[in-house]
């Protein structure tokens, strides 16, 4: 089967299956589209080596609920082949039970909606520990202020390798609205133990320019059989303006015959932006889709600072320190226009020494539900 007929086999299938949910009763069904079209420009040391349009998202959700049972699913139809993102059922309660393909339970940025993301690009916090979803079983619960949430995970529903990958992550946020319903303070921390099976696919750390089609800049060996990843995450939002901060620490058990000590990679970021005629809107330990609140749309301001470091012991991946200047304008709650500029510095790259890296891109991001 060719990548063009596998997605509109795949979008058929989630087309007649929405049709015959809808027919069912007391079943609530919704569907949602989502497209974010960026042009990218991305020089290394003053060497242009990305200038195009990528479609970097064209993803189809399908969603349905009765009583205490909700499945979710969101399909991505861009590049060569169709990958699947969310595909899970979740049973509510006090405490509601996930399983299938989802989110593992990891920072504040990646576990919040991939649409209200303030940046194009996510942080190395994320990129170099490769925090993404995987197949799994879940449990969430909130009390109070604080939101609880665990789960186990093998691979991606997406991999289709040999690779045996076995991983536990945890964590726990707590929130308080410190000057008013349009004020809140964000304190989380996340933990996380993987383990690979398979001899020959060991995990390496790596991380690009903020541009997706750029080749990678730092990047270890195939290093580590196991590693425990401990993130710390913090947040304050006042009306528009927003502050936002998140720190990785990850323990790698390298093999013996390439380390003479066990590394640790490291990896955080700072950020602040500000937004007129609309909110960042936030619930349960995580941020949703920004909000416009009048007809006239929105405008918001941002920079970040963003820092990778995969340097320690005889282990040398390389650092990369980032600063990230970022503008958005919101037509209205579907329709978003981004514009980012980072400038890179490049420490120890074992592929590109200590160069620079500078990359501007331009987001045109559309949504349907």
């Amino acid at each position: 089967m060719t990548n063009v007929t596998q997605k509109f086999a795949v979008l058929g299938l989630l087309t007649g299956l929405s049709a015959g949910l809808a027919q069912a009763e007391e079943v609530d069904i919704s569907v949602g589209a989502h497209a974010f079209m960026d042009y990218e420009n991305a020089a290394i040391d003053g060497e242009e080596l990305v200038n195009g349009v990528n479609l970097r998202v064209f993803r189809v959700d399908l969603n349905g609920s009765k009583d205490n049972l909700t499945f979710k699913s969101n399909v991505d139809f861009a590049g060569d082949s169709v990958s699947i993102k969310d595909l899970f059922f979740e049973f509510s309660g006090d405490t509601n039970l996930r399983v299938g393909n989802f989110k593992v339970m990891n920072g504040l940025e990646q576990s919040s909606s991939l649409y209200s993301t303030t940046f194009t690009e996510a942080s190395s916090v994320a990129k170099i520990n490769g925090i993404g979803r995987s197949l799994g079983v879940g449990a969430f619960r909130s009390k109070g202020a604080f939101n609880f949430s665990a789960g186990l995970f093998g691979p991606d529903a997406n991999d289709t390798g040999d690779q045996d990958v076995l991983s536990a992550s945890g964590r726990v946020t707590y929130s308080v609205q410190p000057s008013g319903k349009d004020s809140v303070l964000h304190l989380g921390i996340s933990t996380r133990y993987r383990k690979t099976g398979a001899e020959d696919a060991p995990f390496s750390f790596s991380q690009k320019p903020f541009a997706a089609s750029t080749p990678k800049t730092i990047k270890t060996p195939a290093i580590s059989d196991s590693d425990i990843f401990l993130g710390l995450e913090g947040a304050y939002v006042l009306g528009g303006l927003s502050f936002q901060s998140e720190y990785g620490y990850t323990t790698i058990d390298c093999r013996d015959q390439l380390c003479t000590d066990d590394p640790i990679m490291q990896a955080y970021y700072l950020d602040a932006s500000y937004m007129w005629g609309g909110h960042r809107k936030y619930k349960a330990g995580l941020f949703k889709r920004d909000v416009v609140d009048g007809p006239g749309g929105a405008y918001a301001l941002s920079i970040r600072y963003d820092v990778a470091d995969l340097n320690d012991a005889n282990i040398q991946g390389g650092r990369q320190d980032t600063v990230v200047l970022g503008g958005t304008w919101y037509r209205d709650n579907n329709l978003r226009i981004m514009l980012n500029y980072s400038h890179s510095e490049l420490e120890d790259s074992p592929i590109y020494g200590n160069e620079t890296a500078d990359a501007v891109v331009i987001r045109a991001q559309f949504e349907i539900g």
